[in-house]
């Protein structure tokens, strides 16, 4: 799951030097003010980036609406019309060519904060050079040593070697595991490897990439399986069912015979997956009300138990990355 936006603004720097006129000397201050970004948009939450200066002096530093001073970098010549008379309002003096500096400036957003970073390596949200797995919150990957910080929505980013499958030649990108603060890294496409698409994977028994893991709108982990539904499935094994690796927040799907998969084990509870289970009952477990996983166990309700035993809900242990069936007690 990739997470970034980039705002990119430029800051424009106009110094108009005042001429002199006849038989005189021209010393008045010279002043340009100039603000970059949406102004008419502010109310509608875009994001406006300005500065002032107040100098004839294009090279002093430029206070940014952000608080940091820099001196802005890249030449770029101007032309201003002149404006000053001598006495006679018909009587305009000729323009001036002024030499001033500019500098882009981009902004990033990440899960709770925002910030602003010059491209030239200023600011930066987070402390820069950390090594894989580090915590960080700047998209852009500015903090990171890899240049790659994969946010994870209301949980926080990791240091990484990618973001997708893209920045991966060989195969896929394995997601963060957030449970064990392990950033993204590249894969052969393997079975069981991460993934965004059936291109990364590269194992011939498992060709599909099919989502096994999944918090709607924070993260998905897909990875390379045998299967995406139980039709790619042969008659067999004709149940596709979530193979979970909960320690590393992962998992590959697989297709199961009949009455295969045993108690405490992953199953399908939105399909097949009471078929799949030897026990009959595929039960859904839930983990903080976000991720949502099937797991084979003793009963579905109180009605599947002996007289005057009920029937537990399933859980899922993260700290000893175990599922637990359900039980009747």
């Amino acid at each position: 799951m990739k997470l970034r936006l980039r705002l990119w603004s430029a800051l424009f720097v106009v110094v108009a030097c005042s001429p002199k006129a006849d038989g005189e000397s021209a010393s008045d201050t010279q002043t340009s003010t100039e603000t970059a970004g949406s102004t008419s948009g502010a109310s509608d939450g875009s994001v406006s980036v300005g500065h002032s200066q107040t100098s004839a002096n294009p090279s002093e530093p430029v206070t940014t609406t952000a608080g940091q001073t820099v001196t802005t970098a890249s030449p770029t010549t101007f032309v201003t019309e002149g404006s000053a008379t001598d006495g006679d309002p018909s009587d305009t003096l000729p323009g001036t060519v002024s030499t001033v500096t500019t500098e882009v400036i981009s902004t990033s957003i990440g899960p709770d904060s925002f910030s602003t970073g010059f491209t030239t390596g200023g600011f930066c949200n987070d402390v820069p050079g950390q090594p894989q797995n580090a915590p960080c919150t700047d998209a852009s990957g500015c903090g990171c040593e890899s240049g790659k910080c994969f946010v994870v929505p209301a949980i926080g980013g990791f240091c990484g070697e990618c973001l997708g499958d893209g920045d991966c030649p060989d195969g896929g990108c394995t997601a963060p595991n957030p449970v064990a603060g392990v950033g993204a890294v590249c894969n052969l496409g393997k079975a069981g490897d991460g993934c965004e698409s059936d291109a990364a994977c590269n194992d011939p028994t498992s060709q599909d990439c099919s989502p096994v893991l999944e918090v709607p709108g924070i993260i998905t982990v897909a990875t390379c399986g045998e299967c995406k539904t139980d039709a790619d499935c042969p008659a067999q094994a004709p149940h596709c069912t979530p193979d979970y690796d909960i320690g590393d927040f992962t998992g590959q799907m697989k297709c199961k015979a009949p009455d295969s998969v045993p108690n405490n084990g992953g199953c399908d509870f939105d399909g097949t997956g009471d078929q799949a289970c030897a026990s009959g009952f595929c039960g859904e477990a839930s983990v903080m009300n976000l991720l949502k996983l099937g797991i084979c166990g003793q009963c579905n309700s109180d009605a599947d138990c002996p007289v005057g035993q009920q029937c537990t809900d399933p859980a899922v242990d993260l700290d000893l990355g175990a599922l637990i069936g359900s039980v009747c007690m």
